[in-house]
């Protein structure tokens, strides 16, 4: 019988990132003392995307950082989410809102955000134009699935002559070539060291 994952016991040893206290654990394990957690989103009202609580440099206040929101697509700040052992600071973001006339003030709070505890470099990384939505990839899984299963409700069959060319139209493989191709970009960059990495999705691709 199969067993939902909602109705799993949930390990104990696994931290799930529900609570503020969540997170400082995964601070404290990363190494990462220059960051806090931050709990400007605890009733969503900057964000309804976003979790309750965000990770944001030790440097900036809650009430700078409550005027950044509004400059990124719905208010999906940087926040971080992985340190590398050389030091490199892992971000996440959506990207920005161009019709948003922005401060000389806001423009420091957001580098200050951006660069986090990293002075010297930032580098963005914007995954829309090269990577798959998680739509696309969940409808290529579909067809995978159908060919290798033989889903019957689908009708998805292929003669042995003809199966490899039916996978290659399923789109996974050239999907997961992409996001393996872009994570090896992201991993080169972090291991170069005392840099910032901000990943900038759009919103088709925006996760938590």
């Amino acid at each position: 019988m199969k067993q939902f994952l909602s109705n799993r016991r949930r390990d104990s040893h696994m931290n799930w990132f529900e609570s503020a206290s969540d997170w400082e654990q995964e601070l404290e394990r990363c190494g990462a003392t220059s960051w806090r957690v931050s709990s400007v989103n605890d009733r969503f009202e900057m964000s309804t995307s976003l979790s309750r609580f965000i990770v944001v440099p030790q440097k900036v206040l809650d009430t700078e950082l409550k005027k950044s929101f509004a400059h990124f697509n719905e208010g999906r700040i940087p926040r971080w989410c992985w340190k590398h052992p050389r030091g490199s600071d892992l971000l996440r973001m959506s990207s920005f809102q161009n019709n948003i006339y922005h401060e000389k003030d806001d423009i420091r709070n957001l580098e200050m955000i951006l660069f986090g505890c990293q002075s010297s470099l930032c580098v963005v990384v914007e995954l829309g134009d090269e990577l798959p939505s998680p739509a696309d990839i969940q409808l290529a899984h579909s067809r995978l699935r159908a060919l290798c299963l033989g889903d019957i409700s689908t009708s998805v069959s292929a003669p042995d002559d003809k199966w490899l060319s039916t996978l290659e139209s399923t789109h996974w493989l050239d999907y997961i070539r992409s996001c393996l191709r872009k994570a090896s970009e992201v991993s080169c960059l972090l291991r170069s060291g005392h840099l910032t990495v901000a990943l900038q999705a759009t919103l088709g691709l925006t996760l938590k």
